[in-house]
């Protein structure tokens, strides 16, 4: 017998990866299938959401909605009865000297969405586009 003294067999040392990319697909697949089951329309309760942060500079103009459906405009600490046209000419006021202002809609849970919507589009149809509504978060 010959032995070969200075030959050896290199070491393979790559990872087979075939069975990493099996268990990859079979977990997308299944992510695949359950996500459009997790997504539904059911009764949701829009005041309660996880709330982040705004990031913005400036203060933004709050209107508030209480549970009769009045609109309050926030000014610093007071809080000032207006009516929905009111709200609009004074947005407009308020828009014109500072036309990067942000309004935000503070609205009671129990207030139909219908007196949210009116004061939204009022906003609106001036103009101003950053237009948000400020929600709580869960109770925990």
């Amino acid at each position: 017998m010959i032995y070969r003294i200075g030959k050896r067999k290199k070491l393979n040392a790559d990872i087979n990866v075939v069975p990493y990319i099996d268990v990859m697909l079979v977990l997308l697949i299944i992510f695949m299938v359950l996500s459009p089951l997790l997504i539904q329309g059911i009764e949701v309760n829009l005041p309660k959401t996880d709330t982040t942060k705004m990031s913005i500079s400036s203060e933004p103009l709050v209107i508030s909605i209480d549970s009769q459906g009045e609109y309050f405009i926030n000014l610093g600490e007071e809080q000032l009865p207006i009516s929905l046209v009111e709200l609009k000419n004074k947005a407009k006021i308020i828009y014109q000297a500072n036309p990067d202002i942000e309004i935000v809609f503070k609205s009671d849970a129990k207030v139909p969405f219908d007196y949210v919507a009116k004061g939204m589009a009022s906003i609106q149809s001036l103009g101003i586009q950053k237009i948000g509504i400020i929600t709580s978060g869960y109770d925990s």
